[in-house]
């Protein structure tokens, strides 16, 4: 008994190179897509869970040197959180 399938596949000399092109049409088309949409709170998740962080490090950390006259003034007068002031 035939079956009565009307897709004919054809004949194809070189099956490996057919796939490779293909997988490299899908891999672009994946590329290609749009990204979602990210919102403000996805900037602020954390991406690494399970790392252990040190807290903000600069990409060039300066050394600077702060007055006598401004770290005492800090001491004598120091800031509290209060509008007023």
């Amino acid at each position: 008994m035939q079956e009565t399938d009307p897709e004919v596949i054809e004949y194809d000399p070189e099956p490996e190179r057919t796939l490779r092109k293909n997988l490299r049409a899908k891999k672009k088309r994946k590329a290609m897509a749009a990204q979602p949409r990210r919102t403000m709170g996805d900037y602020c998740k954390r991406s690494d869970i399970e790392q252990i962080s040190l807290g903000f490090r600069p990409a060039n950390p300066v050394n600077f040197d702060i007055k006598g006259n401004v770290l005492a003034g800090l001491r004598e007068n120091q800031f509290d959180g209060r509008a007023n002031r």
